[in-house]
C-alpha cells in the first residue's frame, strides 16, 4: 500500500509557505486575502450576514429571507486625467427586495476611509436606483469591519457634506472592531462570519523580542478547539449548516497560516490541529461519493442507457450520421474505390478483348465451313 503523505513532515512545505509569505498561490497581498475571505463568505454562506446586519444596524429579518450578492465594480471618470477607471467595493448584498448593504474590511484605520466609503455608496446608489425612485438616491446601509485591534477607532466614520445653498449633511458610517468580540459574544450573537479573522488578535504577541505575554505552546490548540465547540453548537442549534461550518474552518485555516507562517513551532501546531479534521472530512466525502456512485449511478445509468439512449442514438444515426459518413466516404474512401473501379474496368476490358477473340474465331470457323461447301 502506498504511504499517504501527511503534513506532519512539513519542513519543505513550511519553507514554501514562508517564501510565499503565508499566502495562497492566487493571492498577492494580505489585503487581498482578507477581501477574498469576506467575499467567499458572502457568496457561499450569505445567510450568515443577517446576524452581522442586526449587530451593526439593528435590523432583523425573518429566517429564509432572500439574500443576493451584487456586482461591486463601478466605472468612474477622473476629471483631472480624463481617464476612465474603476473602483471595486468589497461586499454589496441585497436583502429582501430592496435593502442594500455594503461592507468593507480594513486592517488599519486611516483618515481617508470615510471618503472612499462615500464614493462607493454614491455609485451603489446610482447603479441600483429603480425607475420608481425618480430623482431620489437611496444610499446603502454601509459599515467598515476593522480586522485588527484599533484602540482609538470611533464608533462611526463621518464627514460633513456642504452644499452651495448653505445646507449640509453629516455622512456617517458605523464601524465594527472584530477583535473586540470574545468567543463567548460571537457564539451568543451568532457572529460565526467573524471567526476566520480572529487569528489576527494573536499577531501582536508573536514578536520574538516580546517576552511578556508571548503565545505559549498549546494556546493555539485550545483556541482552535474552542472554535470547534462553538461551531458545533451553532450547527446543533440550527444557526449554522454543516456545509457552512466546513467553509468557516477552511477559511480559518487560511487565516491561521498567514498569521503564523513566520513562526515554525506555531505553524506546525496549526497543521497538527487542523489536519485531522480536514482529513476526516475529505475521507468522509470520498467515501460518500464512492458509495453513492456504486449504489445508485452505476445501475441507474446502465438501465437508463438500455431504456433510452439505445433507441435515441439509433434514430440519431439515421438522421445525422448517415449524411456525415456519406461525406466521410467521399473524402476518405474515394481513392480506394477509384482504384477498385480501375481494376474492374481493366478486368472488363480484358474480358471484352477475350470475347472479341472468341467472336473472331467463330467468324473464322463459319467462313471455313462456307468455303468447304
Amino acid at each position: 500500500m502506498e504511504k499517504k503523505e501527511t503534513y506532519h513532515d512539513i519542513r519543505k512545505f513550511m519553507e514554501e509557505l514562508e517564501n510565499a509569505e503565508g499566502l495562497p498561490k492566487n493571492i498577492a497581498t494580505e489585503a487581498q486575502l482578507w477581501d477574498e475571505i469576506l467575499k467567499k463568505e458572502a457568496y457561499l454562506m450569505h445567510d450568515q450576514f443577517l446576524p452581522l446586519i442586526y449587530e451593526i444596524h439593528g435590523k432583523s429579518y425573518p429566517q429564509g429571507t432572500a439574500i443576493k450578492p451584487l456586482a461591486t465594480e463601478y466605472s468612474i471618470d477622473r476629471s483631472k486625467t480624463k481617464e476612465i477607471t474603476s473602483i471595486r467595493a468589497d461586499i454589496t448584498i441585497l436583502v429582501g427586495s430592496k435593502d442594500i448593504y455594503h461592507f468593507e474590511c480594513e486592517i488599519g484605520h486611516d483618515g481617508t476611509m470615510v471618503l472612499r466609503m462615500f464614493e462607493y455608496d454614491v455609485h451603489i446608489a446610482l447603479g441600483y436606483r429603480t425607475p420608481s425612485q425618480n430623482m431620489v438616491l437611496e444610499f446603502p446601509r454601509s459599515a467598515v469591519l476593522y480586522l485588527q485591534d484599533n484602540g482609538n477607532l470611533p464608533d462611526h466614520l463621518s464627514c460633513k457634506i456642504q452644499f452651495p445653498d448653505g445646507g449640509s449633511y453629516d455622512y456617517k458610517v458605523p464601524t465594527l472592531r472584530i477583535q473586540a468580540y470574545s468567543l463567548e459574544e460571537i457564539q451568543k450573537k451568532h457572529l460565526s462570519v467573524l471567526i476566520p479573522f480572529l487569528p489576527l488578535r494573536f499577531r501582536k504577541r508573536l514578536s520574538k523580542q516580546r517576552k511578556k505575554n508571548r503565545m505559549q505552546k498549546g494556546e493555539l490548540t485550545s483556541f482552535y478547539k474552542e472554535i470547534i465547540l462553538i461551531l458545533g453548537k451553532e450547527v446543533e442549534d440550527g444557526y449554522l449548516s454543516e456545509e457552512n461550518c466546513k467553509i468557516i474552518l477552511a477559511l480559518l485555516g487560511k487565516s491561521m497560516v498567514r498569521v503564523f507562517y513566520k513562526d515554525d513551532a506555531l505553524l506546525k501546531e496549526v497543521f497538527e490541529v487542523t489536519e485531522p479534521i480536514l482529513e476526516l472530512e475529505y475521507e468522509k466525502m470520498e467515501r460518500y461519493l464512492r458509495q453513492h456512485y456504486d449504489k445508485y449511478y452505476k445501475e441507474h445509468y446502465k438501465e437508463h442507457y438500455k431504456e433510452h439512449y439505445k433507441e435515441h442514438y439509433k434514430e440519431h444515426y439515421k438522421e445525422h450520421y448517415k449524411e456525415h459518413y456519406k461525406e466521410h466516404y467521399k473524402e476518405h474512401y474515394k481513392e480506394y474505390y477509384e482504384k477498385k473501379l480501375a481494376e474492374l474496368n481493366t478486368q472488363n476490358d480484358e474480358a471484352l478483348s477475350q470475347k472479341d477473340e472468341e467472336i473472331a474465331q467463330l467468324k473464322k470457323q463459319v467462313q471455313m465451313l462456307k468455303l468447304s461447301q
